[in-house]
């Protein structure tokens, strides 16, 4: 969903809000805003969450399986496809 900013009519006050097209006009008549134009914002993600993990976070995820024993279901440095 986009992410839209938002500037109050009275206070000139910014905030950010995720919600569809569709919702807009409404929450621009509730909250008494407009929308700050710019760039749209799209909340998402690209590729798999594995490939974003550090290597450090990798590492220390391994060692902790190491101690946690033999049934452990942690990450054991293998991918799970």
């Amino acid at each position: 969903m986009p992410l839209y900013t938002f500037k109050s009519n009275k206070t000139g006050e910014e905030w950010d809000g995720v919600m569809s097209y569709t919702k807009l006009e409404a929450y621009y008549k509730e909250h008494d805003c407009q929308q700050v134009l710019g760039v749209t914002k799209i909340i998402s993600m690209h590729g798999d969450v594995h490939s974003k993990t550090s290597d450090a976070f990798k590492d220390k995820m391994k060692e902790i399986h190491k101690v946690a024993g033999r049934n452990s279901n942690m990450y054991n440095g293998t991918r799970h496809d």
